[in-house]
């Protein structure tokens, strides 16, 4: 039987678990966004649901990207259960954009007639953007109970963090835990390792800002974001050697550390302007959604728009436009035009803080 026609859904994590359990699992999922460990949480309990444990080898279908067989994913869903009362068919990395050689009318197919006894669930990664404009994405979204799976608030991550130390026989407080959530990042993957070495070192049973100070990596993010802080506490020094620290790790090329460089001023540009006119937090969410549940930030960033003026923040926004066409037209050494950028920026001296 074909499925009716539905808007585009976009639900947070608890509301989808709710909705797992209350209706059971529905015939075709989108798993996308960039909270992977949410991501592959739910996409544990709807395989969980579909499939229970020991009867994988009968029920359970896993595809994978980025091309895509069209028959073998009409064989997967149309398969009836064994030794089980529902299919389950995963597809991980399946490069939906670039779907010209199919035959959009055989995909449609597939995902209007998705029989009632299976479920599909198209995971995409976090860096994945589907484009909405072209077909076989119109097709799925039509069809499709689309997940976002985003980036938690404060509240929710600090509470999320307390559970996982409360495992591990530790104590964190809110306060304690938010600074967790900064210095790591605020992605569920990239804390749950650090929150595992916060504890093992921790010598007391109550977490302490100074136990994470200690053990934890911080995130690149938190280190440009104490960089800025540093050149608008006029403290150059510090911020040299903050860059040299995050030149240092292979991970974080010149242009990347430029981007996240430019990034956190414009992002302080916002913020000095929601100073100046009196809009506070909310100004700067509706600049950048990307931090609108991160609440501890928004102050942060209030907190360091304070040493600088709209002047010096908006000539600090040219000056990292210039680094950024020089080292895309080959203008020097990427790494000397980023030093370069650093010392231009602290001998910018001429501002209109109050």
């Amino acid at each position: 039987m074909a499925m009716k026609k539905k808007k585009e859904e976009i639900v947070d994590y608890r509301e989808c678990v709710r909705l797992l359990k209350e209706k059971g699992p529905q015939r075709l999922y989108i798993l996308r966004g960039e909270e992977e460990y949410l991501r592959d949480s739910f996409l544990a309990k709807l395989r969980g649901g579909c499939v229970p444990e020991g009867k994988e080898s009968f029920n359970y279908h896993r595809l994978n990207g980025p091309k895509l067989d069209l028959n073998e994913l009409s064989a997967a869903a149309e398969a009836m259960p064994f030794l089980g009362e529902r299919t389950f068919c995963e597809i991980h990395d399946f490069d939906i954009n670039k779907t010209s050689d199919y035959d959009p009318e055989a995909f449609r197919k597939i995902l209007a007639d998705v029989p009632d006894w299976c479920t599909i669930a198209f995971v995409f990664s976090a860096e994945y953007s589907m484009d909405g404009r072209i077909a076989p994405v119109k097709e799925l979204n039509q069809y499709a109970l689309d997940v976002n799976f985003t980036r938690q608030s404060d509240a929710d991550l600090a509470k999320w963090v307390s559970n996982h130390f409360s495992e591990l026989g530790k104590t964190i407080d809110r306060k304690t835990a938010d600074h967790m959530v900064y210095v790591c990042g605020a992605f569920m993957n990239t804390l749950l390792p650090e929150i595992a070495k916060v504890a093992g070192a921790a010598k007391g049973g109550s977490i302490t800002e100074q136990d994470i100070d200690a053990v934890a990596k911080r995130a690149p993010e938190t280190t440009v974001f104490n960089l800025t802080d540093a050149l608008g506490d006029r403290n150059y020094d510090r911020a040299a050697l903050l860059l040299t620290d995050l030149l240092s790790d292979r991970d974080e090329t010149p242009p990347k550390l430029l981007y996240m460089i430019s990034e956190q001023m414009r992002r302080l540009y916002a913020a000095r302007l929601a100073l100046d006119s009196g809009r506070g937090r909310e100004y700067i969410a509706e600049c950048f959604p990307e931090i609108a549940r991160q609440e501890f930030v928004q102050k942060k960033l209030l907190q360091g728009a304070r040493n600088f003026g709209c002047a010096r923040l908006g000539r600090a926004m040219r000056l990292g436009a210039d680094c950024e066409l020089a080292m895309k037209s080959g203008g020097g050494p990427e790494e000397e035009l980023l030093k370069d950028l650093l010392l231009q920026l602290a001998m910018d001296t001429d501002d209109d803080t109050d």
